[in-house]
């Protein structure tokens, strides 16, 4: 089925100043303000994020690092198919036995870190079924 649109080109009306500076006021308030709504979320009820089948629940606090680790710029996960979380992240450089692939298992408790090699570069991570084996790539 076919349908007939006619366009129109209104006219632009411009801004006067007062209509910018009220605008911009406006949207300036509502940004300065998010962080706020979101802080106070966090308190009140779980933060769901996500639409449709894509809803995830964020748990602030899940997954946990040994003390000796620290988060640094997240890059991306992997599920392996027993569940297991891959982590890569930047990594740090200045430290020695700092890798940049944190791997847990599905209630978040640590299982072991890799990676020393990625450190400042590991951008992916990807796990491949390939016949019986599953592969990580990196």
């Amino acid at each position: 089925m076919l349908a007939k649109f006619q366009f129109t080109k209104e006219p632009i009306m411009p801004l006067s100043r007062r209509q910018f500076l009220t605008t911009a006021a406006a949207g300036t308030a509502a940004i300065v303000a998010a962080p706020a709504v979101i802080t106070a979320s966090k308190a009140d009820k779980p933060l769901i994020v996500g639409e449709g089948e894509h809803r995830f629940e964020v748990q602030h606090e899940w997954p946990q690092l040994p003390d000796k680790y620290t988060w640094q710029t997240t890059h991306n996960v992997a599920v392996d198919k027993s569940g297991n979380l891959y982590v890569i992240h930047e990594g740090r450089a200045d430290l020695k036995d700092h890798p940049s692939i944190f791997v847990f298992d599905s209630e978040g408790k640590f299982i072991r870190a890799f990676g020393a090699q990625f450190q400042g570069g590991g951008h992916g991570i990807e796990i491949r079924q390939e016949g019986s084996d599953e592969f990580l790539y990196v």
